[in-house]
C-alpha cells in the first residue's frame, strides 16, 4: 500500500471539509489534531493550494546581523592591538574586551557586545588560547583567607631571574610584585638581587601604594622564610611583618596556584612589558613599568571589577575612592633606623604572629621554618594551619578551626609591642 505524503494529507483533508464533513470528522480520518486542521484551513483560504507546501524556515532577513563596516572596524582594531602601533596601545591586550574598550573610546555607536566581538573574531580566525590553569577544586579543604573587601590580602611573588641585553653587556635582575586580592591594585618594583633587605624594600614601597594590609601571603622564597637555616629563626621579612602588625601567612611547597591572583598579574606583566619592549637597562625597564602601572590601574578595565559592584572597572580608580579607608604607614617609619654599619637590615621580634598552611604528608609531618612536626598519620593529605604566637612562644595546629596540637617554639630574644596594630583595628 502506497504511503501518503504529508502533503496528501493536507489536500485530503480539505477536500473532506469542503464536502460538509465536520472538524472531528476530518480529524479523526486523517489522523490529526484540531489545531492542525485549523493551521491548514487558514494557509489554503489565504493562498490556495499553494499555501498547503511546506514553506522555508530560513528568515528573510537577519535584523541583529553585525553591520559589515562594523565587522571590518573589529577585525581592524585587533589587528592594530597586536601590532601595538601606538604609545596609547603599548601595553593592550587583543581580546574581545580590549576591543570593545578601544570602540568605546572611539564613541562608536551601538558598540557589540563581548560574545558578538568574540564570535566575529572566531570566524575570522583572530582567537587566541589563553593558557590553561589548573584547579584545586575537589581536593581536601583549604584554610586559606578569602578577601571581601580592598586591603583584606595582597599576594606577592616575584618573576625571576631574567636578563637583559644592552650594549654594556647583560643584566640579570628580579621582579617582585605584591597584588592587592579584592581591589586588583598591583604594586612592582624591580633590583638586581633578591636578597631579604630587597623584599623588604619593596613590600614598605607596595605598602605606601597600595595600603597596608590585614594579611599579606607569599609563598616559601628563601628571601621570606630565611631558607630554615636555623630551627626557630624569624626571617627578616617576617621580623617586619611582626614589627608592623600585619599578619604573615605562608602557602603551602609547590603550590604557586594558592597565589593565583598575583601569579595572574606575573603573567601579565611578562606579557606586555618584558616580552614586548626591549629595554636595554634596568632605569629603561623601570621607566617602562611605570608607564605599564599606569596604564594597568587606570586604563585597562579588570574584568574581576563591576560597576554595580565596586562603582568602576579601573583598579586605580576603586584604590583612589577607598584610600582613607585603608590603614597607611606613617611617613617616619624608614627602614633606614635598622639598619646597621654595614647596611644589613635587623628588625626586632615583636609580639604577634605568622602562619603556615601546610599539607600532611604519607608519615603524618609537617615541615615549618626548617623544622619537622608529627601532627597525624590519619590527617595525611588534609591541609592544617600552623600559627605561631611570638608572645607565647608557641606554634599552635588547627583543622577546620579546631586545635589539634601545640609545640613549644623558643623565641631567644626579647619581644617588643609592635609599631602598629593595622590588622587588629580593621578586624
Amino acid at each position: 500500500m502506497k504511503k501518503i505524503t504529508e502533503l496528501e494529507r493536507r489536500v485530503y483533508a480539505i477536500e473532506l471539509y469542503q464536502r460538509g464533513k465536520g472538524f472531528e470528522t476530518v480529524i479523526r480520518q486523517v489522523g490529526r489534531c484540531r489545531s492542525w486542521l485549523a493551521k491548514w484551513l487558514r494557509r489554503f483560504r489565504k493562498e490556495g493550494k499553494a499555501g498547503l507546501k511546506d514553506q522555508s524556515r530560513v528568515p528573510h532577513g537577519i535584523w541583529r546581523k553585525t553591520p559589515a563596516a562594523l565587522v571590518e572596524k573589529v577585525l581592524l582594531l585587533r589587528d592594530a592591538l597586536e601590532a601595538h602601533r601606538t604609545r596609547r596601545t603599548a601595553f593592550s591586550g587583543i581580546s574581545a574586551e580590549a576591543i570593545q574598550w578601544e570602540l568605546g573610546r572611539q564613541r562608536i555607536r551601538k558598540i557589540p557586545s563581548l560574545r558578538t566581538i568574540e564570535r566575529i573574531l572566531a570566524r575570522h580566525g583572530r582567537t587566541q588560547r589563553g593558557p590553561h590553569h589548573r584547579s584545586h577544586g575537589g581536593g581536601p579543604p583549604y584554610p586559606g583567607p578569602v578577601a571581601k573587601q580592598i586591603g583584606d590580602l595582597h599576594q606577592t611573588d616575584l618573576v625571576g631571574p631574567r636578563h637583559l641585553r644592552g650594549p654594556h653587556g647583560v643584566t640579570r635582575f628580579y621582579s617582585f610584585h605584591t597584588v592587592d586580592v579584592a581591589g586588583h591594585t598591583a604594586a612592582t618594583s624591580q633590583a638586581p638581587d633578591k636578597q631579604a633587605i630587597t623584599l623588604c624594600r619593596h613590600l614598605v614601597q607596595a605598602w605606601r601604594s597600595l595600603g597596608v594590609p590585614v594579611i599579606s601571603q607569599m609563598d616559601n622564597e628563601m628571601a621570606a622564610t630565611g631558607g630554615g637555616r636555623y630551627p626557630h629563626s624569624l626571617s627578616q621579612v617576617i621580623r617586619l611583618h611582626l614589627l608592623l602588625g600585619v599578619h604573615l601567612l605562608f602557602i603551602p611547597p609547590g603550590e604557586p596556584g594558592r597565589n593565583a591572583t598575583v601569579e595572574s598579574f606575573n603573567g601579565l606583566w611578562q606579557e606586555r612589558v618584558l616580552h614586548r619592549h626591549s629595554c636595554p637597562t634596568l632605569a629603561h625597564l623601570r621607566r617602562v613599568d611605570r608607564r605599564f602601572s599606569r596604564y594597568y590601574h587606570y586604563q585597562k578595565p579588570h574584568r574581576a571589577l563591576r560597576h554595580k559592584d565596586q562603582g568602576t572597572r579601573f583598579p586605580g580608580i576603586l584604590r583612589d575612592r577607598r584610600w582613607k579607608q585603608l590603614a597607611h604607614l606613617p611617613q617616619q617609619f624608614q627602614l633606614a633606623a635598622y639598619l646597621d654599619a654595614k647596611a644589613q637590615i635587623h628588625f626586632p621580634v615583636a609580639k604577634g604572629k605568622v602562619a603556615w598552611i601546610r599539607k600532611v604528608d604519607g608519615r603524618g609531618h609537617i615541615d615549618v621554618n626548617g623544622k619537622t612536626y608529627f601532627i597525624r598519620r590519619r590527617l595525611s593529605g588534609q591541609y592544617v594551619m600552623a600559627t605561631l604566637f611570638t608572645h607565647r612562644q608557641t606554634l599552635v595546629i588547627k583543622r577546620d578551626n579546631e586545635r589539634i596540637k601545640s609545640f613549644t617554639f623558643p623565641i631567644h630574644e626579647s619581644r617588643i609591642s609592635p609599631l602598629f596594630s593595622f590588622g587588629t583595628a580593621r578586624s
